[in-house]
């Protein structure tokens, strides 16, 4: 059995490059998409690759309720990702 969470699903994993900061948090950035095939095999996409880290994780993508824009106005959506 594949151990990626889903594995079953069809819908995608992201997959994140986490980026270790001095003074700050780690920092979640978003660099692909994983899924699981039928064999049981997982296919790995990247979109960038990631310099300064050898640490991914693979998990499912996760959206914010609220974002709030400069402006200080909060507003739903559902393009916004959040970093975990």
């Amino acid at each position: 059995m594949n151990d990626i969470p889903n594995g079953g699903g069809k819908k995608p994993l992201a997959v994140y490059a986490i980026l270790e900061r001095k003074d700050r948090p780690a920092y979640w950035l978003k660099v692909g998409a994983a899924w699981a095939n039928r064999d049981g095999s997982t296919t790995l996409v990247l979109d960038a690759v990631p310099i300064g880290t050898n640490r991914l994780q693979i998990r499912e993508a996760k959206t914010w309720d609220e974002v709030r824009p400069a402006n200080g106005a909060a507003q739903a959506t559902a393009a916004a990702e959040v970093m975990p």
